[in-house]
């Protein structure tokens, strides 16, 4: 165990402070001043959801193209020659943009004075770089590497061997093989005693019984077994919810399947403590001799003996 583990996260406050670490490991942290949002325009779109990701691009190829049909009508649309009369003229103008934007060119529609190939020329440009930009978007998103590491929803102090340990439980939930697997965890607590400023924090870097695998094929129990030399020792569960105690876990592996490190995080804390339980095993034999994972069963504790 390593005290005084710096996180990144100040050890001194003005005020009480809630949970550093939100249950999906994202730090609980309002940043002033920072970029985000549209302002941070790349790490927006990349991030976002896959439904608004589509809604935003579909958002901008009608305004973009309803700008240029402006433009179009705005210079005059006897520069243009239209083969079809059944078509309000907006329209005509809206679908030469969209002919324009996307390099189709089906013929309905083309520009015939200089004005309307100038526009014409420019629309043809943002088009071009709107596709590209577009495109590296797409794949920033397919080739962002992503675990999927469940993590327990509790995190437990149990009996361990002839003492207590803290535990919780790992699974990959891809079909994939994850390779050379390191878990480290750090402590976040409030500090104790009757003279103490209740808004300091102590860090640890807390010993696991076995912190790297080489494989991880099955679910994966992580245990500090609470010594001596242990923060926890002589802590309730109640003590750590007092003391506002939080765990946050790094997973580090290398994915063989797309050949990338991956990385995920979590956070323990307040109503995540649970004590006089301990994990139900969640793979098994199946009738032809196949050992059998059930991921649905992570979560599954059974009451001590």
């Amino acid at each position: 165990m390593a005290k005084n583990t710096d996180p990144g996260l100040g050890t001194n406050y003005s005020t009480e402070i809630k949970r550093f670490v939100n249950p999906d490991g994202s730090y609980n942290i309002r940043r002033k001043g920072a970029l985000s949002g549209v302002r941070d325009f790349y790490k927006f779109l990349i991030e976002s959801s896959w439904k608004a990701f589509i809604l935003y691009a579909l958002l901008y190829y009608v305004v973009i193209n309803c700008i240029f049909a402006v433009l179009f009508v705005s210079v005059g649309l006897e520069g243009l020659s239209i083969s079809t009369t059944d078509i309000p003229d907006f329209f005509d103008a809206f679908f030469l943009s969209v002919q324009t934007f996307t390099s189709v060119g089906y013929g309905s529609v083309s520009p015939l004075s200089l004005s309307a190939n100038v526009v014409a020329a420019v629309e043809s440009f943002v088009g071009l770089m709107s596709i590209a930009l577009i495109t590296g978007l797409l794949y920033g998103r397919f080739s962002r590497p992503k675990a999927k590491i469940a993590f327990s929803n509790n995190i437990l102090i149990t009996d361990f061997k002839d003492h207590q340990a803290m535990m919780f439980k790992i699974v990959n939930k891809r079909d994939s093989t994850l390779l050379n697997t390191e878990v480290k965890v750090i402590l976040f607590i409030d500090k104790g005693g009757e003279d103490a400023n209740q808004f300091n924090k102590d860090f640890f870097r807390l010993e696991l019984e076995l912190e790297h695998i080489h494989f991880f094929p099955l679910s994966w129990t992580l245990v500090h077994a609470i010594k001596d030399d242990s923060p926890f020792k002589g802590l309730t569960v109640a003590d750590l919810k007092k003391r506002n105690a939080e765990v946050l876990v790094l997973v580090e592996a290398f994915d063989e399947t797309h050949g990338q490190s991956v990385k995920e995080k979590k956070g323990y804390g307040g109503d995540q403590w649970l004590e006089g339980y301990k994990f139900d095993r969640n793979f098994r034999g199946g009738h032809d001799g196949v050992l059998e994972l059930y991921i649905d069963e992570l979560d599954n504790v059974v009451p001590l003996d």
